[in-house]
């Protein structure tokens, strides 16, 4: 099932309920699709284009690199690797543009083995300009990893704004997996008025669904990242495969 420039079924009518009053059977996704990174090119090409995205890492305890040990599809993914033990630290891929106020922001992520969390283990960002200063970026939403007693890794939203920071766990908590891969998948209405809103769905499933006010100018930095301390095996790796930015949700069984 082709997501570019054909019909798909759409199966995921909670998604498509954000962005419009009903659900339609069958949507032409190919115009959607504002950005991608398939990563099949063998390098972070479609990252960079147009001078709208980059990469970083804190040496020597981070690194990043174009991988073939594990592939959502094709033959490439990105591997973050992560070894800070006693501060926090980051390796990251960013995309940013004039996005539209409200898009839908998905990665595909793989753990090879489970990890055990002290502090949050972000691994997707949403960030934006500070108002009247563009030039620097400011800390807005983490989509983090957090560990619970016995050993299982959750899903933890957390807005940087005093008002909100950590957002309610859901009841029951939904796992992550490891061994697999898994989508993440962001719904973001940057609208500063009531009707904002930021949701998340693990698989599509929905775990968080929040209604709060953002006043951005349009520019949105999208981040799949590793920023962490002191995880459990201390040298981490996250996989992470066919990111996208798109007017309409991103269905698991898409081909990108």
């Amino acid at each position: 099932m082709r997501f570019r420039g054909v019909l798909l079924w759409l199966f995921f009518c909670p998604f498509w309920t954000l962005a419009a009053t009903a659900c339609a059977p069958r949507l032409d996704l190919g115009s959607d699709l504002l950005w991608v990174a398939r990563h099949e090119t063998g390098d972070l090409a479609e990252w960079t284009a147009a001078g709208k995205g980059g990469s970083a890492a804190d040496a020597p305890d981070t690194s990043l690199a174009v991988s073939t040990d594990h592939a959502h599809s094709g033959r490439y993914a990105v591997k973050l690797s992560n070894a800070a033990v006693s501060s926090y630290e980051e390796v990251r891929l960013w995309r940013t543009d004039q996005f539209p106020q409200a898009a839908y922001y998905s990665a595909w992520y793989y753990l090879p083995r489970a990890y055990q969390t002290t502090d949050d283990w972000t691994i997707m960002q949403l960030r934006a300009p500070v108002p009247g200063d563009p030039s620097t970026i400011s800390l807005l939403l983490d989509v983090d990893l957090r560990s619970l007693p016995d050993g299982d890794l959750i899903v933890s939203v957390y807005d940087h704004r005093p008002q909100y920071l950590r957002a309610a766990t859901p009841d029951p908590a939904v796992l992550v997996p490891v061994g697999s891969w898994f989508q993440l998948q962001a719904y973001f209405d940057a609208s500063p008025d009531a009707d904002g809103r930021f949701a998340l769905w693990l698989n599509g499933q929905l775990l968080y669904d929040l209604p709060r006010s953002f006043n951005l100018n349009g520019t949105v930095y999208f981040s799949v990242c590793s920023v962490s301390q002191a995880l459990s095996p201390a040298d981490s790796a996250i996989y992470v495969d066919d990111a996208a930015v798109s007017r309409t949700p991103v269905p698991l069984d898409a081909t990108l």
